[in-house]
């Protein structure tokens, strides 16, 4: 039986894990007026702010990126992408 127990706060455990959860987090940096690269150990896509939304891109070159969702949010945008990069780097490749 997997049981968890939780990780007090203040406890060095917990702040290790904040740490990793800092040093994975995607980053991102404005390469234009309006869009946005985000990169996670390398580019992983753009993001456009076309108001009253954000268009999340994946993939680079930004010629070659796949619209993937519009959000509201900004960091609702990076994690969206983040998450849709994390899917692509887990499929299995064609045999």
């Amino acid at each position: 039986m997997n049981v968890r127990t939780p990780i007090p706060t203040g406890s060095a455990q917990r702040e290790e894990q904040a740490d990793i959860q800092a040093v994975v987090s995607p980053k991102y940096d404005r390469v234009g007026f309006d869009r946005y690269v985000v990169s996670h150990d390398g580019p992983i896509g753009y993001i456009e702010a076309v108001p009253p939304v954000f268009v999340c891109y994946l993939g680079h070159p930004y010629a070659q990126a796949e619209e993937v969702g519009q959000v509201h949010e900004f960091d609702r945008a990076v994690r969206l992408l983040d998450e849709r990069a994390a899917r692509s780097r887990q499929r299995p490749l064609a045999g």
